[in-house]
């Protein structure tokens, strides 16, 4: 019925019509003047708008470096593969990933992995030949080490007594006293305590000999020995004649002979004498004829022949001064020193065969200790084949990583897969204590040091904030991520978290907010308020209510705050965008950069 009194009316239509446009003109008009309005003021250089402004204030200034990472354990038991076989061990049987390892698990020994052994037990089957041929080896080395020590001790043995022998010949006939000033002029021992003295040297030298680690020749050994064995002097002849002609012999054979010689001279002067007598006496009757001429002829014959033996006993006597004595006297020493040579001969034979069969041995041993080692390290596979549990935890599988023997990518951790020989099949982390593991950006890892506080906030739990500390900082930079982009230079930094949360798991991706400097009662502002204008770092601050372009040298920063070392003063207001300013330009300026530090902080 409204619409029908609408319609019957056209003039009251008109008029409602009329003020609808009436007011949109209006509104035009308005918006018209104010955009002249703001065009006249801009080009005026007076302000037309007020920006967003922030207020300078005074307090602590927390320099941070804020970066992402993941939180991991910071000790692990890692469960590899000690299995060494052709194609890699065949996993039989593994544990479920997640499962949670108890005290209990690890006191019945429960078995998490079951690796194949076929292979290991053959292997142990081959080496059961090779060990026993080893140790068969090593026996028969050992007793022929001990068959020769004892023959070449006989040896030695009959080589000494020939020694002593000769010495006690040659004192026999020189005597004691004289056969020690010939040895000593020689150089040789003369009595039991220096011939002892002087095999004293060649123990030693054997004794040295056997402790050598390698195997030596004879020749090297008979070489070695020769600074051990006793000079014989110059060599010089003795004069064993002037030992006679002085009378100076000992009581010894040669002085004995000696002795008898001279008594059978003596006799037969005292004869010859005796004869001679009888003849001039048998000459004297028988010039008167007392005597028959037969009976003087028969003492003149006497007479002669009681001559040649005083010649003859001179002659002995004389020959043995002069040839027998010194011959006899050289042949005794001569065999003497013949014995020591012998005894050094054999003793350096002697050395060298031992030498020779204590190498043989070692090598023996050394091959059956190798065999030894082998057997064990099979064993050890062999038990190795079930891995069990040693500590509680949480079961994380080994991930698949590149092999950089094999390359390729590593077979994915499951049973039927095949894993290599110190593959980590297993990951049981300690979760009592955790870390985190971050890359910082070049820029800023000059500020971080080893012992800063750090906070960190998981992002499963932003409200739970956790405290820790720097514990490694790289001194070059990641070389992996210098592969996947060259002009990005980043630095693997260590943080462990303090405490111990039952809620913090492996994995997890946290914030990471490094305290790199606490400033004390500074004047800050709002980071985005600090421009670069011309090369200057720049302000515009509010004064007697207009912006005023204010230069001003700044400090530490962090992603809120920057630090005013001068320029502005506590309580001031300063713009946090670029405003408009009189006297600066005739046009409309465009927003200042921001300062260094904001872009850094941006670009985090």
């Amino acid at each position: 019925m409204e619409t029908e009194a609408h319609a019957a009316d056209p003039i009251s239509n008109r008029k409602t019509t009329n003020n609808g446009f009436a007011k949109i003109i209006a509104f035009v008009a308005l918006i018209a003047i104010a955009f002249l309005t703001w065009q006249w003021l801009s080009q005026s250089g007076s302000v037309s708008i007020e920006r967003t402004t922030a207020k300078v204030t005074r307090g602590d200034l927390t320099i941070l470096v804020l970066e992402g990472g993941n939180l991991r354990a910071l000790e692990s038991l890692e469960l590899k593969s000690q299995v060494e076989t052709r194609d890699g061990a065949k996993i039989l049987s593994i544990v479920d990933e997640g499962y949670e390892v108890t005290a209990k698990d690890v006191e019945e020994k429960k078995v998490l992995i079951k690796l194949d052994p076929t292979e290991i037990k053959e292997r142990i089957e081959a080496h059961d030949i090779e060990y026993e041929n080893a140790q068969g080896a090593m026996t028969e080395a050992d007793e022929a080490r001990a068959i020769q020590s004892t023959e070449s001790e006989k040896e030695i043995k009959v080589a000494r007594q020939a020694v002593r022998f000769a010495l006690l010949d040659f004192e026999k006939y020189l005597g004691e006293g004289i056969s020690v000033k010939v040895l000593s002029q020689r150089n040789l021992p003369d009595d039991e305590d220096p011939l002892a003295a002087y095999e004293a040297k060649y123990r030693e030298r054997l004794t040295a000999g056997l402790q050598k680690d390698e195997e030596a020749t004879g020749e090297e050994i008979q070489t070695a020995n020769r600074d051990v064995i006793i000079e014989r002097g110059n060599w010089e002849r003795v004069d064993f004649a002037k030992y006679l002609e002085e009378d100076n012999l000992g009581d010894g054979e040669a002085q004995q002979e000696w002795r008898k010689r001279q008594d059978a001279l003596l006799v037969a002067t005292s004869e010859s004498a005796v004869e001679l007598e009888n003849v001039l006496g048998s000459e004297r009757l028988a010039k008167r004829e007392f005597i028959a001429k037969a009976t003087l002829d028969k003492q003149r014959v006497a007479l002669k022949k009681a001559q040649l033996a005083e010649l003859s006993a001179q002659t002995s006597l004389s020959l043995f001064r002069r040839y027998e004595f010194p011959k006899n006297a050289e042949e005794f020493l001569t065999k003497y020193e013949d014995a020591l040579h012998a005894l050094d001969r054999e003793k350096t034979e002697a050395l060298a065969k031992l030498s020779q069969a204590e190498a043989k041995f070692r090598n023996m041993e050394q091959l059956f200790k190798l065999a030894e080692k082998r057997r064990t390290d099979l064993a050890t596979q062999l038990e190795s084949c079930n891995i069990i549990a040693t500590e509680p935890g949480l079961v994380v599988y080994g991930s698949s990583e590149r092999n950089p023997y094999f390359g390729g990518n590593e077979a994915k951790i499951e049973e039927g897969a095949s894993v290599r020989f110190k593959q980590t099949m297993i990951t049981i982390p300690d979760m009592r204590r955790m870390g985190v593991k971050v890359s910082i950006q070049e820029s800023q890892i000059k500020k971080v040091k080893v012992g800063q506080k750090a906070r960190i906030v998981a992002d499963a739990e932003p409200d739970k904030t956790l405290t820790g500390v720097v514990k490694k900082v790289a001194l070059l930079p990641d070389s992996n991520r210098w592969y996947e982009n060259p002009n990005q230079k980043v630095y693997p930094t260590e943080v462990d978290v303090d405490g111990t949360h039952d809620w913090l798991k492996p994995g997890m991706s946290v914030k990471l907010e490094i305290i790199t400097d606490e400033l004390k009662d500074v004047i800050k502002i709002p980071l985005q308020c600090v421009m670069v204008d011309r090369a200057e770092t720049v302000v515009y601050a509010k004064r007697d209510g207009k912006p005023f372009r204010q230069v001003v040298e700044t400090g530490g920063f962090n992603d809120e705050f920057i630090e005013i070392a001068s320029g502005v003063k506590e309580g001031e207001v300063v713009f946090l965008s670029k405003p408009f300013v009189e006297n600066e330009t005739n046009k409309r300026t465009t927003p200042a950069k921001k300062t260094e530090a904001a872009e850094t902080t941006a670009a985090k």
